[in-house]
């Protein structure tokens, strides 16, 4: 039997581009025009000159039209923001007071799309073929969503973030003395149940554009956000700070993907209490230097603001996440930098080519042993320091039995569960060298099923993606789009579990199922 690597089929197909068709077919699927037939409209037309709140109390964004962002806007308490499946809108670029869209306490946005018809907010230079560089990061600002749920932030923290009232604080990225830049709601009287709409099947690009010094908006914001939120199959691409951040709040989130972003890939902080289930992050390869250099954390696992907030009635975060993958580049940053009493817990992923794979401080190895703070199920591939504490690599001893032999966390070499070797060249987004977060079948088991809660699904393997299957950014991503991994793109035809070779496995896969159907 022939093996067909991954290799031979990306060189076939390095020299093929994304043409110019699969940007006019955004939204064709539900009856949407071509982009380059759709009217344009500016959306200062559709917000109050002064105060940038939407002139109306209910506005749509059309997918006849595409929109360009030439303003801040603001979806002030009492306003809904509709935006249709395949709609498109385009940013400009306004360093120092950057134009993003700012979902406030009582507001919502309602942009539901589908994987046939994504929502697309982007940098005005984007022709969305596929082409325009993600090292064109901080284009614009982004999406900020704001909530009176639960946060632990505290006057104490005396940082510009805090206000006078206990449980509230100025969104970071947004400058003090706005009552719509404000999050959470005083002790008390949080609404943990919120709900600031849906963001289903959207995609934000190229934000992060900085609005002040050492200040840049992360690509989706979560201040306070609560649990009747609704977001599921949203990705950041090519973001100036992180991809997705929670400050406080009680929102959970499905299907999240974050690439080629200047920070973090999940940061939260401030008595986050969500789920979340199904990430794929991955830093690109594409780094020139200086600027061009991208990523941090997969996970940034704060607790809260300052040590106070304890002592003050603060409850420090407490998430539950399961089902992850994450893809560093060049063996640098940290898998997980867990910190500032941050507890919850993180299983079945896979972390590869970090430096370091747990990273705790004093402090969180503390809830660690207690219990409090759980790493579980986790695959570590290709990284250098497994584990480390309070700045120490623990290779041996107590700690380091806790973190194989009793949490279940494997450690193992480069490529041996998923194929995270990745090039890229620009212009253009080239791929030279695709990666595959997809395990074979039959790979990446785990002992632990999620929690059936209603939220997560019953997926008891590791990582974002079912092995041996295809892929769920296919059809909806910029990932999918430019064919960024070999399961979603190159694909061989008689390659059944999907690792990038044709050999007797896919055979006896075959053999087996050979006279059944495929529904």
């Amino acid at each position: 039997m022939r093996n067909v690597h991954k290799s031979i089929v990306v060189a076939g197909m390095a020299a093929m581009t994304v043409t110019g068709a699969s940007a006019q077919s955004i939204g064709t699927a539900c009856g949407c025009p071509p982009v380059s037939s759709r009217t344009p409209v500016n959306i200062s037309t559709l917000v109050d000159a002064t105060t940038k709140n939407l002139l109306n109390a209910n506005t749509t964004l059309t997918c006849n039209n595409v929109y360009t962002l030439d303003t801040r806007v603001y979806v002030d308490n009492g306003q809904d923001l509709f935006v249709e499946p395949g709609t498109v809108v385009k940013a400009n670029s306004n360093v120092g007071a950057a134009h993003a869209i700012i979902v406030t306490r009582g507001g919502q946005i309602w942009a539901n799309g589908s994987e046939s018809c994504p929502i697309i907010f982007t940098a005005a230079a984007d022709p969305l073929d596929g082409t325009y560089s993600v090292q064109n990061r901080g284009q614009w600002g982004s999406l900020i969503v704001l909530g009176r749920a639960y946060t632990n932030k505290r006057t104490a923290d005396g940082d510009a973030t805090a206000t006078a009232t206990n449980g509230v604080g100025t969104i970071e990225g947004l400058a003090a003395g706005d009552n719509r830049h404000l999050y959470g709601s005083p002790v008390g009287s949080e609404v943990n149940e919120d709900n600031s709409g849906v963001l289903r099947y959207v995609s934000l690009r190229h934000g992060g554009q900085v609005i002040g010094a050492n200040n840049e908006i992360n690509g989706l914001t979560l201040g306070g956000v609560g649990s009747g939120t609704t977001i599921d199959h949203v990705e950041v691409i090519a973001n100036l700070d992180d991809g997705f951040e929670f400050f406080g709040g009680t929102v959970s989130a499905k299907y999240l993907v974050a690439m080629h972003c200047d920070d973090d890939y999940i940061d939260y902080d401030q008595g986050w209490n969500g789920k979340l289930q199904f990430v794929y992050g991955v830093q690109g390869p594409d780094n020139g230097g200086g600027a061009l250099n991208q990523g941090d954390n997969g996970i940034e696992a704060d607790g809260d603001d300052a040590a106070t907030n304890a002592a003050n009635g603060g409850i420090p975060s407490n998430p539950n996440i399961y089902n992850a993958t994450f893809i560093a580049r060049n063996l640098n940053d940290e898998g997980i930098e867990a910190k500032e009493r941050t507890q919850g817990t993180i299983v079945n992923s896979v972390f590869a080519r970090f430096a370091q794979g747990l990273n705790m401080t004093t402090a969180v190895e503390t809830v660690w042993n207690g219990g409090q703070f759980n790493v579980k199920n986790c695959t570590f591939q290709e990284v250098t320091n497994p584990l480390r504490i309070n700045s120490v690599v623990v290779s041996s001893g107590a700690a380091f039995t806790k973190f194989t032999a009793t949490d279940g966390n494997l450690v193992v070499a480069a490529n041996a569960l998923i194929d995270a070797g990745y090039a890229m060249t620009q212009p253009g987004n080239v791929l030279t060298d695709r990666i595959n977060p997809v395990p074979a079948a039959g790979t990446a088991t785990s002992t632990i099923a999620p929690p059936v809660d209603g939220f997560f699904t019953g997926a008891k393997y590791r990582g974002a993606f079912q092995p041996g299957a295809a892929p769920w950014t296919t059809g909806w991503t910029l990932a999918g789009q430019i064919g960024l991994d070999v399961s979603a793109a190159a694909g061989c035809a008689g390659d059944i579990n999907r690792d990038g070779i044709i050999n007797i496995t896919d055979f006896n896969l075959l053999s087996a199922n050979f006279g059944g159907n495929c529904f």
